[in-house]
């Protein structure tokens, strides 16, 4: 029997600026989580997301929540764990951390002195460690690009073994990564078509570490407008994803969702045939909340027959 589809959504976006209110009426609606993501430095404002959550995690009880994606290679590995574990012992066990390699501005990995062409071993490194931190027994390690001599980390995640690990990226480093050390990948610019063959790829990773591909989450974090019309969708994603990443929308249509909610049953159902257990839902511009409730009341119902 296939793994029900579920949905996560990433506030961040709602022109109202009020990520708590928007994340209660997440919960209120029952998607399966929040998501914040991450950069040091960016072209319009990306807020921290450990200080987000944080702030999400005391005004909400059931809604799961995320780092949709985290760049941990820019962090030293143990202060990394510790944000980590501290966030899910503070939410009650809610938290899924999701992390990538990032790279599209390479001036944020200059300013924090981290050479980019090793943010992939960092980022490997640093999962490793954070495994091993977040077991509370003293341990220690020693890496290509991190040491940490024999310690225990102070503060426990409310799991035994820590929250679970969705990696990002699309990259054959990537896929092998979420085979080898994640509980997760969550891809992101993929066409149903690259989504099923790099899930194959990530499942054959796992197997070959040793570990059961059935146990991993496959998800997609996706870029999306719901509106009345295909235009009016268009219009409202286009320069919202124009002004986040300097790129024509023209690039990315492929990977985007927009229209009316029948073509987004349409859109899902070829992600869900291809493999996409979790959705995360980047609602593009303009009233988020709105469109959260056109999604739950026309688009949610009918998750069920997706699969």
């Amino acid at each position: 029997m296939s793994a029900p589809v579920t949905f996560g959504v990433l506030p961040g976006h709602d022109e109202s600026g009020d990520v708590v209110g928007t994340s209660q009426l997440a919960e209120a609606l029952g998607f399966h989580s929040v998501w914040f993501g991450d950069h040091v430095l960016w072209y319009v404002p990306v807020p921290d997301p450990f200080v987000l959550l944080s702030h999400v995690a005391a005004q909400t009880e059931r809604v799961l929540l995320g780092t949709g994606v985290y760049l941990a290679p820019l962090r030293p590995p143990p202060a990394v764990a510790k944000q980590a574990a501290t966030l899910d012992l503070i939410s009650g066990g809610r938290f899924i951390f999701g992390v990538g390699v990032g790279g599209e501005n390479p001036v944020e990995y200059e300013a924090s002195g981290v050479p980019l062409r090793e943010r992939g071993r960092r980022l490997d490194e640093t999962l490793e460690i954070c495994r091993l931190l977040w077991s509370g027994e003293r341990v220690s390690y020693q890496g290509r690009v991190f040491r940490v001599p024999e310690t225990r980390l102070d503060t426990p995640p409310a799991r035994p073994g820590g929250p679970p690990i969705w990696v990002g990226g699309r990259s054959e480093g990537a896929l092998r990564r979420a085979g080898r050390l994640g509980d997760g990948w969550l891809a992101f610019v993929v066409t149903p078509e690259r989504f099923a063959g790099s899930w194959d790829a990530v499942r054959r990773h796992a197997e070959a570490a040793g570990r059961n591909p059935d146990a991993l989450t496959p998800a997609l974090q996706i870029w999306c407008q719901l509106a009345p019309t295909e235009e009016e969708a268009l219009a409202a994603i286009a320069p919202a994803m124009e002004a986040m990443y300097r790129t024509p929308y023209e690039r990315f249509r492929r990977y985007t969702i927009a229209g009316t909610p029948e073509q987004w049953l349409e859109r899902l159902r070829a992600f869900t045939r291809a493999g996409v257990r979790h959705f995360n839902l980047i609602f593009a511009a303009g009233d988020v909340r709105t469109q959260m409730l056109q999604f739950a009341e026309e688009v949610l119902p009918h998750a069920g027959s997706l699969t």
